[in-house]
Formats: structure tokens, sequence, C-alpha cells
């Protein structure tokens, strides 16, 4: 009869029919991302006309992290820096400040492999329509030409492509990730409509963002920031050089690069001059909200 009553148990519990609800809602929760014109705009020096320009472009962009905080401090005489910023715990390490503990987040962009060590920690995905945009970028606009392992300029989008498909073993750009390599709004072409962020109307740019299996906490804040590329190196600050994929073939010895594991707890330990944050945290009411997070606020040089 116990053998009996044993075999029962463990079926029902096999089968999901437990007797108890723990409560949990786990939902996909969705949203928009608005990053303001000024923040895709730099003044760039032009070598032809020996001027320098403002350049609005979507490659301008950085990685944009989005977290889930208990509170977000927006108010002057509250917050604990200069710019808006999620209310933080105690103090525990000397020159680290308090943990945001988060719920939960994600990220519109990331770092991959991008195929050479001179694009390492420079290019967030998402922002680049193919290879010979990002050759053109780095040639043109930053005035840091792309080069390979014997620092040779690379001045051919196909030979990059190439690169990546040899070193990682791929044959589709939808395996590398770097470029856009999906017909995301359904038009029959592959081009600057497929990117993380899309001009609009206003000449603001607006992307989506998904927080997948989020547990939904009512009354929890959403808030965001963008770290924008270094005018001087190109380079993110959220993005640690040490880590990442790592490459040694001949003459080529390098990591990388990989988001550091830390950013939403610690997200003032990698703002500067020059990146935005969200000037206000939006509070959410449902799981079923899809709230809109203005990325507007600029870090002062």
């Amino acid at each position: 009869m116990m053998k009996s009553m044993t075999t029962v148990a463990i079926v029902a519990l096999l089968s999901g029919c437990t007797p108890w609800d723990e409560g949990l809602v786990i939902e996909d929760m969705t949203g928009t991302v608005v990053i303001p014109r000024d923040a895709a705009t730099r003044s760039i020096y032009n070598a032809e006309t020996k001027i320098s320009e403002d350049v609005t472009d979507v490659r301008l962009i950085g990685t944009v992290y989005l977290g889930l905080y208990p509170a977000v401090l927006s108010e002057d005489g509250e917050r604990p820096f200069a710019y808006p910023h999620p209310e933080m715990g105690p103090i525990i390490d000397q020159g680290i400040p308090g943990d945001t503990y988060p719920y939960g987040g994600t990220s519109v962009g990331d770092y991959r492999f991008a195929c050479v060590e001179s694009l390492s920690c420079k290019l967030s995905t998402g922002r680049f329509v193919d290879y010979d945009a990002i050759i053109d970028w780095f040639a043109n606009f930053v005035n840091d030409p792309v080069k390979d392992a014997s620092g040779e300029e690379v001045t051919s989008g196909a030979w990059l492509q190439s690169a990546c498909y040899e070193s990682l073993n791929v044959t589709a750009d939808a395996e590398v990730r770097i470029t856009a390599y999906d017909d995301r709004n359904g038009d029959g072409a592959i081009d600057a409509g497929d990117l993380d962020f899309v001009e609009n109307a206003a000449g603001d740019f607006v992307g989506s963002f998904t927080l997948w299996q989020q547990e939904y906490i009512d009354g929890f804040s959403l808030w965001g920031f963008m770290d924008t590329p270094s005018a001087v190196t190109s380079t993110f600050t959220t993005c640690n050089m040490e880590e990442g994929f790592n490459f040694n073939e001949y003459n080529a010895d390098f990591k990388a690069g990989a988001m550091f594991g830390d950013i939403l707890n610690h997200p003032s330990l990698y703002l500067e001059g020059g990146d935005y944050v969200a000037s206000e945290g939006y509070v959410y009411s449902s799981v079923d909200d899809t709230p809109t997070i203005n990325i507007d606020w600029a870090l002062e040089q």
C-alpha cells in the first residue's frame, strides 16, 4: 500500500498537479526605446573639406542597457549623482557605489567577435547594414581605418566578411550577427530599416526591446542608458577587452571583448561624459505594459 501511494505522488508531481501555486508571473515583456537625434550626432572632421561637420548616424548609437529596479531617483536632492540613477543599497567596498539590485534587464546591441583585433570593443551589433558600412565608418568618419593582423588597412567589406566566416567556421551573416541579416520590417530588403534603431519622422531613433522571461514585480521601474563610443578610441567603457572570444592564430592573438558582468548593478562605474541616460524611470503597473523609455539626459563632457 505504501509503495502504491508513493507511486501516485511521483506521478502527480511529474504531471504538474501540485497542491500549491508559487504565484510567479513570468512573461516576455516588450517596449520601445527612443534615442534623441542629438545622441546620434557628432562633430567629425572631414579630411577633404578640412572642416568639422555635424554627422548624424545610427552608427553613433552605442549599446543601450535597460534594467528593472526597485526605484529610480530623478528629482533634485534625491539623486546620488548629478544625473537620474536607480536607487542604491549601502556602500560596502570603498570606491564602489552601492548595488542597485536589479530585478533583471536586457540590452539593445551587444559585443561580438569582430574578426580583427583592431575592431575589438568598437562594434555594437545592430548598427551596421553590411561589412562595407563597417569599413566606410572607420575609414571615412572615425579616421581610424580597420587593419588586419599585419597592420595593413582593410578596404574591402568582402574581405572582412570572409575573415569572419573563416575564423568562426560559419557560412552566413546570421551566424556572425554583426551586421543586419534579417528582414525585420518585411519590406523585402535587408537595409537600414532592419537595424536595431531606425530614424523616425521627428529625426530621433526608435528601437524595440524584449525582457525575456522576466519575473514581474508590481511597481518596479525601468531605467537605462546608452554607452556612447569614445570620440578618441571608438571603444565602449562597458566592453571588457580582457574577455570574450579568444582568437589565437598565426600572428593574431587577442580577446574579442565582452560586456562586464555588473553593468546593471553599478551603472555609474561605466558612465562618463557623452553618454546618455533616461531622465525618468517607467513604473510598471501591469505585466502587459509596453513602455516607451527616452534615453534623453546627456552627461556633461
